[in-house]
């Protein structure tokens, strides 16, 4: 009964052993597993905490150009504003000269732009009843070649004239000339108003 309770007791033990071990090697499995999760949970914190701070800084950055962007869009629209009430201030000047400068501007106009050949002038029905006294035959004197007869018919203007060539007729109002100009002008009157380009 010695022997028997001997093997027994050398079994219980082996298996105490056994048992104790298996234990201790689940303990530290799932020690090293916990380690390993709450590195994991770190990391992925740490990269949606990353990811976070990169879109906030995306959404900040595109905000900024939005604002840049309206920015620059309105001062250009402002400059233009500017520039448009500049032309729209020398159109409303020259149409105001004294009859005596706006006459000699209009006859300037018309030496420049006459063709070498025959044609008419039309003003405004205004303008052509204050006409001065010899007008035809002095711009006529001034032309190298053709002649220009002020013609009967009007025009729609609030400054300048029309000339007409057959059916081919040369816009000179005001507005025109202006507007034809305009490109170059705005360059010049950005210029002079703000120191640099449009934009």
């Amino acid at each position: 009964m010695a022997g028997l309770d001997k093997i027994l007791g050398s079994i219980k033990a082996e298996s105490d052993e056994a048992v104790a071990k298996r234990i201790n090697d689940a303990k530290a499995e799932a020690e090293a597993l916990k380690k390993e999760a709450e590195a994991s949970v770190k990391d992925e914190c740490a990269q949606i905490e990353a990811n976070g701070r990169r879109q906030a800084d995306d959404t900040i950055s595109r905000a900024e150009s939005a604002a840049a962007l309206l920015k620059r869009k309105a001062v250009l629209a402002e400059k233009q504003a500017i520039i448009a009430e500049v032309f729209d201030e020398a159109e409303q000047k020259l149409t105001a000269l004294p009859e005596d400068r706006y006459f000699d501007t209009i006859m300037k106009i018309a030496v420049k732009n006459a063709l070498p050949e025959d044609g008419k002038i039309i003003f405004s029905g205004a303008d052509r009843k204050r006409l001065p006294s010899g007008f035809e035959s002095t711009l006529n004197g001034k032309l190298s070649k053709g002649s220009l007869k002020v013609s009967d018919e009007t025009v729609d203007t609030t400054g300048g004239f029309v000339l007409s060539y057959g059916g081919i007729e040369q816009n000179c109002t005001f507005k025109a000339l202006i507007d034809a100009e305009r490109e170059k002008l705005t360059d010049k009157v950005t210029k002079v108003l703000f120191g640099g380009t449009e934009a």
